[in-house]
């Protein structure tokens, strides 16, 4: 079975159940199969160790090429480790909704799958071909992804909802951490390419001088580079991101930084061509205040304090519930 692609990690890591069999086909074992066993015991539920194998056949893909002799078979073991322990709190977790009511209803769970159709551009046969391709049935895909929307909507519930951020300590995180909201000059930069085909560049100049006549007459950059293009996702895949001083080709920079927020540069020559960019956002270099950096500090301090009560929580879920670990 192929563990890579675009669904095992929509949400959280996925967990698919398999017969032993093809759990041993997962992980590359050789030799006859061991017959599928109980390893753990949470509450109500058990993990076999095919469940446990497929869990680790990524992660034990990636180890076998990193490792190998003594380092891997470490490697491996605190893999194992932490693959039964992540299942153990998936199903205290899942137990802890169940006995608190906590659902996640049909119409949730076709929404989160039309947004990961939606993302990959994909309709349903194409989504449903995908996780064939990739071994995956479709019933338990959607089984799988309706427990990581319910293990979220608890963790929201009874950790996020008890996380509180107060005004000292977030002046004093900013005091004590003023170097991180110190940022250079930036600017945002869309582009639109017009490659010399066949090596014209003057072919590849005129182009982009017409693109340029139009867009300074009202049409939009991002429409202009769907329409040169001739890709639909273009208004969306032409911004190539933001960057400080030197992270740019010079001429492209001397360009950027030179220009306004808004403004269309004159065809710039490349090696392969000419490219039109637009300054989407532009910053000045300067230290954020306070309340500009309040926002990220508080990011910040909410995920540390979150971890520190989600790790509480689950300690707590454990001490109640019986938890078997068999060798």
């Amino acid at each position: 079975m192929k563990k890579t692609g675009l669904f095992m990690a929509v949400i959280l890591p996925m967990v698919f159940s398999v017969s032993a069999a093809g759990a041993a086909g997962a992980t590359g074992a050789a030799g006859p199969t061991e017959i599928d066993r109980v390893v753990a015991v949470v509450g109500q539920d058990v993990i076999t160790l095919s469940e446990i194998q497929m869990q680790m056949a990524p992660k034990l893909d990636e180890l076998n090429q990193r490792y190998e002799g003594e380092k891997l078979d470490v490697a491996k073991e605190k893999l194992l480790k932490a693959t039964i322990n992540s299942l153990v709190d998936k199903y205290l977790e899942l137990q802890e909704a169940k006995a608190e009511g906590v659902e996640v209803p049909k119409e949730e769970v076709d929404s989160a799958i039309n947004d990961i159709m939606k993302k990959n551009h994909m309709d349903k046969a194409q989504f449903e071909s995908a996780l064939e391709q990739e071994g995956y049935d479709t019933a338990d895909y959607r089984e799988n992804l309706k427990d990581q929307l319910t293990i979220m909507r608890l963790v929201a519930r009874d950790v996020k909802s008890r996380i509180t951020v107060k005004d000292a300590d977030i002046a004093k995180y900013y005091n004590d951490h003023k170097a991180e909201f110190v940022h250079p000059a930036s600017v945002e930069v869309a582009h639109i390419m017009f490659p010399a085909k066949d090596g014209d560049m003057d072919a590849a100049k005129k182009a982009a001088d017409a693109a340029r006549a139009e867009i300074m007459k009202g049409t939009s950059f991002e429409d202009m580079a769907v329409k040169c293009s001739g890709d639909k996702d273009a208004a969306k895949t032409c911004v190539l991101g933001t960057f400080g001083k030197g992270e740019l080709a010079p001429d492209i920079e001397a360009a950027a930084f030179g220009m306004k927020e808004g403004d269309v540069s004159q065809p710039i020559k490349s090696d392969k061509g000419y490219q039109l960019i637009k300054v989407m956002k532009k910053t000045d270099a300067g230290s954020e205040t306070l309340d500009d950096a309040r926002p990220e500090i508080v990011d910040k301090l909410s995920s540390k304090e979150g971890e520190e009560l989600y790790s509480k929580w689950i300690q707590g879920l454990r001490d109640k519930t019986y938890v078997e670990v068999r060798e």
